[in-house]
């Protein structure tokens, strides 16, 4: 049946007279894994035409990275693709090429950029070094002109005070910040193609909006073409001409971006069509206790501008004297932009980074003075699941090792037998098949592996969750049973969560109270409902604009 919604060529070829750059025929590609072999890629054909957007959706682990992967030729070594895989661009054969061919297409002719910022950033250069490396790579300029160029490039992808951001590391910035830097990296050789691989996940809705529009000015300005990979559909309807809907490495269906969504065929696209947040937060009882409380709290980071002979310091603020009220079986929402202070709030409250200011308080008791050491009873009642899976999970240890982790370090479980079953349990809770406990990080999509970080969390049994954008590297239908999976996990076990997004559609249907933040002060707070729907401030009705009106 999918064949007659899905055939090998588009509906459109060679209809709007754009000449044809990539195209893509019956590609396969299989990964062995334990006891057998696993068809990550089947029969996948679609066509890119000069200067156009087309989008590969699905859900995670439909193939879409895979696919991207392949046209880059990046697969790891349990990857093979199939003989009858071919993929032209400019009429050559990609699949045939030489690595020393491939190398020099890289970067130059195709670039990409990936999902996961901080996995693809050099912990230990700066981020001048790492912008300067791809300009020399295929230019030949001298250190001053591609530094100036670095700095450009940081302009153009809408990062402040770019001169001194260039002399930090990719953990001094915020993963929205870092994603920039990624975009800046793939646009720096003016590529002929760009595949941009889930390019907004990271960021806020508003930076999200700018981010796609400064690539759809770029593409009209250098003719560039663009594979737009992606779960948000929002995004697809607004910035993509062609769609290619993916499930289990098959296109189901493919057709113009309007016809598709005015009129889909297949039953999987329907229901990708269909799947968005729901629901509302589940009414909190009278009096309840307090769970979490800051007073006052401040956060502050020296950072450096200007050269080496001439280094000049400064402070800034990232969490100024903020104050925060979290209770028992309450779902509070942290939101604002990138870089306004949220992560580094819900760190400081957690004791896992000092605050220079404040006091804390957990269940009643204070946590402010206590050392690292005085922290370690308290860390199984408080767990994170932190934005970014694949730098949170540790890639040298299986998918057992990785939650049962936890259990060992807090003396949780009798016995092997035992943490195995809580284990298999919290694989269950987390949306997962108990199967997977050999497997190893890297063999998951984004989604997937987010699912592993939440699992592991949950196995501990904790009473306080911090959800540092749990959701965002989730698809829309997975989205939705995460949701409903913490609001059962709250029921069930009371636990409290301080939930931090930039994506207001999640917070509205999870959580009961929201504070917005913006440059390290909070600006407006109160009822999700209140805030979402009459908001105070210009700041938070044009983060509303941007979640709730970019669909329209």
């Amino acid at each position: 049946m999918s064949e007659t919604f899905a055939p090998v060529e588009r509906h459109d070829l060679g209809a709007h007279g754009r000449e044809l750059i990539l195209d893509a025929r019956k590609v396969a590609v299989n990964f062995k894994v334990e006891g057998g072999v696993v068809e990550a890629v089947r029969d996948v054909s679609f066509q890119l035409h000069k200067g156009e957007t087309i989008a590969l959706v699905g859900e995670s682990g439909s193939g879409k990275s895979v696919t991207a992967r392949t046209i880059m030729r990046l697969l790891t070594k349990r990857a093979t693709i199939n003989a009858k895989s071919k993929i032209t661009l400019d009429g050559e054969d990609i699949i045939g090429m030489s690595e020393r061919k491939m190398r020099s297409l890289r970067g130059n002719k195709i670039a990409m950029i990936f999902q996961e910022p901080m996995s693809s950033l050099n912990p230990v250069y700066t981020i001048g070094q790492q912008i300067c490396e791809v300009l020399h790579l295929h230019n030949k300029m001298s250190r001053k002109a591609a530094m100036e160029r670095a700095r450009e490039l940081l302009e153009e992808v809408q990062i402040p005070e770019p001169a001194a951001r260039l002399q930090q590391f990719p953990h001094q910035m915020s993963g929205g910040q870092r994603q920039r830097v990624m975009i800046a990296m793939a646009l720096a050789n003016r590529p002929e193609i760009l595949i941009a691989d889930e390019p907004t996940t990271a960021l806020d809705v508003t930076v999200q909006a700018q981010i796609l529009n400064l690539i759809k000015d770029l593409k009209a300005k250098y003719g560039m073409a663009v594979i737009l990979i992606t779960h948000d559909l929002t995004i697809v309807r607004q910035f993509s001409e062609y769609v290619y809907v993916m499930q289990a490495g098959e296109v189901k269906e493919h057709n113009r971006t309007e016809t598709l969504f005015q009129s889909p065929q297949h039953a999987y696209t329907k229901h990708l069509l269909a799947s968005e947040p729901k629901g509302v937060a589940n009414p909190l009882g009278e009096n309840t206790p307090m769970m979490l409380e800051g007073k006052q709290v401040k956060v502050a980071f020296t950072l450096k501008r200007g050269g080496f002979f001439k280094p000049d310091f400064f402070e800034l603020v990232a969490v100024d004297k903020l104050d925060l009220k979290l209770h028992r079986h309450e779902t509070l929402g942290l939101v604002g932009e990138s870089g306004s202070g949220k992560t580094t709030f819900g760190q400081a409250l957690i004791r896992l980074i000092s605050n220079q200011g404040g006091e804390i308080f957990f269940d009643n008791k204070p946590i402010h003075d206590k050392d690292r050491q005085q922290m370690r009873p308290l860390r199984s009642r408080m767990q994170i699941v932190f934005q970014d899976p694949f730098a949170s999970l540790n890639p040298r240890m299986s998918i057992r090792q990785i939650i049962e982790e936890g259990l060992i370090v807090n003396g949780i479980g009798h016995n092997s037998q035992e943490r195995i079953d809580r284990v298999r349990q919290a694989l269950r809770d987390a949306g997962l098949p108990d199967t997977i406990l050999s497997r190893f990080p890297h063999e998951f999509s984004g989604g997937q592996r987010q699912r592993i970080a939440i699992a592991r969390a949950i196995a501990l049994e904790p009473e306080f969750i911090l959800l540092d954008e749990p959701t965002s590297a989730l698809d829309l239908s997975v989205q939705a049973q995460i949701i409903d999976l913490l609001r059962k996990l709250q029921d069930e076990k009371g636990l409290s969560y301080l939930f931090i997004s930039h994506d207001l559609k999640v917070v509205r249907a999870l959580c009961h109270r929201v504070m917005v933040m913006q440059n390290g002060k909070i600006i407006e707070q109160g009822p999700v409902n209140e805030v979402l729907t009459n908001p105070k401030t210009e700041y938070t009705s044009r983060l509303v604009r941007a979640a709730f009106e970019i669909a329209a």
